[in-house]
């Protein structure tokens, strides 16, 4: 997993837990790269999960609950480092059509190795979204929370729905996007 990933995981436990749980979680899960993160860098995914896992067990906090939640934080970080020129769009829709055509095109070109997730697009007649997930990392929860940030970043009120989840058995995630 790209190392921007594991970067924007710390700063994000830093800034609401502190660098004392940062500590906590690096001690107790014991990565492999020792918990020294470069956003240039390449991680194995296992610890983000263990991460991840142990978190949810001192918070309380299902798992799939803080990694929507880190989507929502990633999301500005991610735009903000986009290596497409993204700012010529001006709304959400349009946005999350180019995720997989535009964006991670251009994240592909400069990292050959990385993984990403495809997106494949249903638009219904009445102007919603349905958003087809698929990948091995099952990484919805994550996929929800970006959406979720990408609609704070473009002032568009929506509502998600999950009805077909790869964590259930379903051969994909289908996210629906109704917007407001």
């Amino acid at each position: 997993m790209q190392g921007a990933v594991f970067t924007a995981f710390s700063d994000m436990i830093i800034e609401k837990m502190g660098m004392e749980t940062l500590d906590e979680l690096i001690d107790t899960t014991n990565p492999e790269s020792g918990g020294a993160y470069t956003a240039g860098g390449n991680y194995a995914d296992s610890e983000l999960f263990n991460m991840v896992g142990a978190l949810s067990e001192k918070t309380n906090i299902p798992a799939g609950e803080l990694v929507r939640a880190f989507g929502e934080y990633l999301f500005e970080k991610l735009y903000n480092s986009c290596p497409a020129d993204v700012s010529q769009i001006k709304d959400l829709k349009t946005f999350l059509l180019a995720i997989d055509s535009v964006i991670h095109k251009e994240v592909k070109r400069l990292y050959p190795q990385a993984y990403l997730p495809t997106f494949d697009y249903d638009e219904t007649p009445d102007g919603n979204l349905t958003i087809i997930y698929n990948s091995d990392r099952k990484l919805c929860e994550l996929a929800e929370g970006l959406i979720v940030g990408a609609a704070e970043h473009f002032s568009q009120p929506i509502q998600l729905t999950h009805p077909d989840c790869l964590h259930r058995g379903d051969k994909h995630c289908k996210i629906k996007v109704e917007f407001q």
